[in-house]
């Protein structure tokens, strides 16, 4: 366990107790606890994005509590949040990963676009070739999904492209995107 989970979990106890009285805050905060708990076994950026999730439903709460408990609060959840960001630098994603993400979804948006334009087109006129094709694009993202399935991430839309390439769709274009963008941050 890394020392940035230790003082993660240290900071969620000192929650707890300020917290145990306030109702509202009992279900986010116990997915936080399930969160930070679930990362205790191995600590990957996919658990981290999950602590940073959760923990930001447990800040957006604080907004329906009274000024007096938000009060007392406020300071433990400013805590935590400075706990996952450290955390959040110690498991990130190495920068080529991310960089390899960004460029596989340049070319996914390519297609993507072309495809837009191509159901503007006059009347008659000739369909342009697509880029990049669908078997291209299931080939690299094979290693792709090797990579983020090792730092803990599922990719369930880039996994149905590696199923099935030849389902890719001008909506399966955005669905790859999007979930890439949640991983990458």
């Amino acid at each position: 366990m890394t020392e940035e989970l230790t003082l993660l979990e240290a900071a969620l106890f000192q929650l707890k107790s300020a917290a145990a009285s306030v109702q509202e805050m009992q279900l986010t905060i116990g997915l936080l606890s399930n969160a930070i708990e679930g990362a205790a076994g191995s600590v990957s950026a996919a658990a981290v994005s999950d602590i940073e999730f959760a923990l930001n439903d447990v800040a957006a709460s604080l907004a329906d509590l009274s000024a007096g408990d938000a009060e007392r609060i406020a300071p433990i959840v400013t805590l935590l949040q400075e706990d996952v960001e450290r955390l959040k630098e110690s498991a990130s994603l190495p920068p080529a990963v991310v960089d390899n993400i960004r460029a596989f979804q340049s070319k996914l948006k390519a297609r993507r676009a072309a495809i837009e334009r191509s159901t503007f087109r006059p009347e008659g006129a000739a369909a342009e070739p697509l880029p990049h094709a669908p078997e291209e694009l299931q080939r690299e993202a094979v290693p792709l999904r090797q990579q983020l399935a090792a730092a803990g991430f599922a990719t369930p839309a880039l996994d149905a492209l590696i199923a099935d390439a030849t389902s890719l769709r001008f909506h399966s274009l955005g669905e790859i995107v999007n979930e890439l963008d949640v991983i990458a941050g």
